[in-house]
C-alpha cells in the first residue's frame, strides 16, 4: 500500500490576516499587553468578542495607529520645546 504525504497548508502571511489576539495585537502595536489592555478600556481600540476569546481586527489596528499619527497631543510636542525650564536657564 503507498504512503500518501499529509498535505500542509502553506503559512499564513500575518499582513493578510483579518484579527490578532491579544499578544499578536500588542506585538504589532509595540506595547505591553497591559499597555494595549489600557487602551482598551480607555475606549481608544476596540476589540472585537468571539465567546471567551477576544480580538483586535487588522482595520481596528491600523485605525488606531492613524489616530495616534493625527493626535493633539503628538501636534503639540511636535512644535513645543519638551524641556521649556533649559531654556529658560
Amino acid at each position: 500500500m503507498p504512503t500518501t504525504k499529509c498535505k500542509r497548508e502553506p503559512p499564513i502571511d500575518p499582513s493578510l490576516t483579518l484579527r490578532f489576539d491579544i499578544a499578536e495585537a500588542a506585538q504589532i502595536l509595540r506595547m505591553s499587553r497591559a499597555q494595549l489592555y489600557n487602551r482598551i478600556c480607555e475606549g481608544m481600540i476596540k476589540p472585537q468578542k468571539d465567546g471567551a476569546r477576544t480580538y483586535i481586527t487588522r482595520v481596528e489596528l491600523e485605525r488606531y495607529v492613524d489616530s495616534c499619527a493625527l493626535s493633539p497631543r503628538n501636534e503639540r510636542t511636535k512644535h513645543e520645546d519638551p524641556h521649556p525650564e533649559a531654556a529658560a536657564g
